[in-house]
């Protein structure tokens, strides 16, 4: 008889024995877990930047305002210090028998190192203008800003998508975002007006503190100047310009025995000062160019009343109207405050930044009360406007789904995320 051969049967015929309800449950599982993974993530990134330790802080809830990044804090540090070392290190070591350098240090240079310190102080716990919880459009602008079309990035299938709706900021919780706030991912809060992130104050320039940011520098400009007045009369003084003798053999000699050579060190050229007196003329000369690139900087945010970035997105054809980021008013200054928009005496002092009453909601954007809820404003069912999404179907303005899945409402994404982040640009032009 013929050996059994076993028969061969077609990979293809054979048939799977996991069965197929059991696939579709799999699927099923792993689509639970991907979207549970990225509402994960979309969590960690709403609290990113805000922290707060007691009552400081930048959280929604804190009442004393001061950012908690780590790299903030040690550049704000670093700023104080330089001051404080330069001013006790020039009282030691340039003014000493000379009446001209003890009057230039005394009714110049301390009282700019001092306004210096204290524009800084204020422009690191300063509120910057952020957008509290809660926040509401202006009853006035509500309509319109329902019915504008509003330009956001689209988190689910990434790239640009526009819809109809008021301003919302995703990583703010879904919190009403006014039209000129931009999210600051290092404080975690949308600040009104936000012109960068400056490390060297610790904190994010905006509405509320852009003047004691720019009047930080500018007396940190004027003791660089009055600094570097000083060194020059005690070069001249001591005369560092002129070589010592030299006794033919290739060594310099100095008179040990004759007080009246000029080579003797007299008491005001004290040699054990000369170390100190370098690292004052190397730090003197970086604040000087620092501060004075970072003036000339300024003065279109001032002349213009328009911040950093709102000036980049202009620039590059980001905004959906010219007007949009507009100052709201020419009878004051934004950036100082006041009643009228000439230079007056409140511009050089380090005091909180005050508005015409009947011009500070228009400034800031929106409206707000104590006594309002702190959840993301909601808009009326009359005013919710179906539009389009980016595959032709229909959604609508409110809060995100990661906050409210029932409600089918979308997620807005922070528009300050382009142009390439005012913080890291600003930083690296220094200042912020």
């Amino acid at each position: 008889t013929d050996p059994i051969v076993p028969s061969r049967v077609p990979f293809n015929n054979i048939k799977s024995k996991t069965p197929r309800t059991h696939i579709a449950s799999s699927s099923r599982t792993h689509a639970r877990t991907q979207q549970t993974n990225k509402q994960t993530k979309q969590t960690k990134q709403n609290i990113m930047g805000r922290a707060s330790i007691g009552s400081f802080g930048t959280d929604f809830a804190t009442r004393h305002w001061l950012s908690l990044d780590v790299c903030g804090l040690l550049c704000l540090t670093f700023s104080f210090s330089l001051h404080v070392f330069a001013l006790f290190a020039s009282a030691f070591t340039l003014i000493s028998h000379h009446v001209l350098a003890q009057v230039l240090y005394g009714t110049l240079y301390v009282p700019f190192a001092l306004l210096a310190l204290w524009s800084l102080y204020a422009a690191s716990t300063t509120d910057p203008g952020a957008v509290p919880m809660g926040a509401r459009p202006i009853p006035a602008n509500l309509a319109a800003e329902s019915d504008s079309i509003v330009t956001e990035r689209d988190p689910n299938r990434g790239g640009m998508r526009r819809r109809r709706g008021i301003r919302r900021c995703r990583k703010c919780n879904d919190n009403y975002k006014p039209a000129r706030a931009h999210h600051d991912s290092v404080t975690g809060r949308c600040v009104v007006k936000m012109d960068h992130y400056c490390p060297w104050v610790g904190n994010a320039v905006g509405i509320k503190n852009h003047k004691f940011f720019i009047l930080f520098i500018l007396y940190t400009f004027l003791t660089a100047c009055v600094s570097l007045t000083l060194l020059l009369i005690r070069i001249i003084r001591c005369e560092y310009y002129v070589a010592p003798p030299s006794n033919g053999t290739g060594t310099t000699t100095t008179n040990t025995t004759n007080n009246n050579d000029i080579h003797d060190h007299p008491p005001h050229c004290n040699p054990n000062h000369t170390i100190v007196i370098m690292i004052l003329g190397i730090i003197t000369l970086l604040f000087f160019f620092f501060t004075f690139c970072m003036l000339l900087e300024q003065t279109e945010a001032i002349s213009t009343n328009i911040s950093k970035i709102a000036r980049m997105k202009t620039r590059s054809g980001l905004v959906s109207h010219p007007s949009e980021y507009a100052p709201v008013a020419t009878e004051f200054n934004e950036v100082f405050g006041g009643e009228h928009p000439s230079l007056s005496w409140h511009w050089l002092v380090p005091l909180p930044v005050k508005f015409p009453e009947w011009a500070t909601d228009n400034i800031m954007g929106y409206e707000w009360d104590p006594t309002f809820d702190a959840v993301a404003y909601q808009e009326p069912a009359s005013s919710d406007v179906e539009s389009g999404s980016a595959d032709g179907g229909s959604e609508r303005s409110g809060l995100s789904r990661q906050a409210s899945d029932a409600s089918g409402l979308i997620s807005v994404e922070d528009s300050s995320s382009v142009p390439a982040a005012s913080s890291s640009s600003g930083a690296a032009v220094g200042g912020g």
